[in-house]
């Protein structure tokens, strides 16, 4: 078998750091940096490097894709000739419905593309970032569609377990986008928004960790983070609404003196929070 990993960043490197083995496979990777490809070959996670993603794909049984979304479509589309009949495409975009619409109409019927997402990363990018253990004990989401053959969505089920993932969960493209909106985008803006705030400029000795915490996802890469958002920005503005839905609740009951309900809106935020924690 041979598989095809187009990006060799955080994601793509680890993957490639885990694959050796997997059903005996050559790996060959895309980077536009040959820096990066001379060294992932020097470490031995990819055997050959090219900087021509086709060249990459050429022949490939498998083929992940590893860069922001825009970007993964525009290189199928620029490297269609070069995809073999019968190829399995997936990816490990943060988005699943644009992926999925915006491949359907480019790929043939021929070629099956698997939607995917490990939950896994680093607040570093990069290959020089990456590492064998990312995806240990980690969830991994993929999105089939009816149209994918069973056999190839197995394939990437079993690609996911290789690389140490725990859990794989199973759902759609629309159930996926809705939830990430709510537990990693919305984490960002939030976070985003904190340091918005020109209260951080005087807070630098008035936080005991709980400051640190909550923005720690606020070094954040602003070309992709932007465009996952604008992806996705459906289900993430439904998710801003329900947090300023949350948020006037609890300025009302301050704004009110009401204690009684500021304490049942912490007893329920704590249940839930121990209820999740258990899950």
């Amino acid at each position: 078998m041979k598989i095809a990993i187009i990006g060799l960043g955080l994601i793509g490197g680890s993957i490639a750091r885990r694959l050796r083995g997997f059903h005996n496979c050559t790996i060959a990777a895309y980077n536009r940096t040959a820096e990066i490809l001379h060294l992932a070959k020097q470490d031995g996670a990819i055997d050959e490097g090219y900087s021509n993603p086709g060249d990459a794909m050429e022949d490939a049984d498998l083929i992940i894709l590893c860069l922001y979304p825009q970007l993964n479509v525009d290189m199928v589309r620029d490297n269609i000739s070069r995809i073999k009949k019968g190829a399995v495409i997936t990816d490990v975009s943060g988005v699943k419905t644009f992926m999925v619409e915006e491949l359907k109409k480019i790929l043939p019927e021929d070629v099956d593309f698997i939607g995917a997402h490990p939950m896994a990363g680093r607040e570093v990018g990069g290959y020089q970032s990456s590492t064998d253990t990312l995806f240990n004990k980690a969830s991994f989401l993929i999105t089939p569609t009816p149209d994918n053959k069973p056999e190839n969505v197995a394939l990437v089920r079993e690609l996911a377990e290789y690389i140490g993932c725990k859990h794989i969960v199973t759902t759609t493209p629309k159930e996926h986008d809705e939830i990430i909106a709510y537990t990693s985008q919305l984490m960002h803006v939030v976070a985003v928004a904190l340091c918005d705030n020109p209260m951080i400029a005087r807070s630098t000795y008035f936080s005991a960790g709980s400051l640190r915490d909550c923005t720690r996802v606020a070094v954040i890469n602003a070309e992709m983070w932007s465009e996952l958002f604008v992806e996705n920005k459906d289900a993430l503005v439904k998710r801003i609404h329900e947090m300023q839905d949350s948020l006037g609740k609890i300025a009302d009951a301050v704004e009110n003196n009401d204690r009684a309900e500021l304490e049942n809106i912490m007893k329920h935020a704590t249940e839930q929070k121990l209820r999740w924690l258990m899950e």
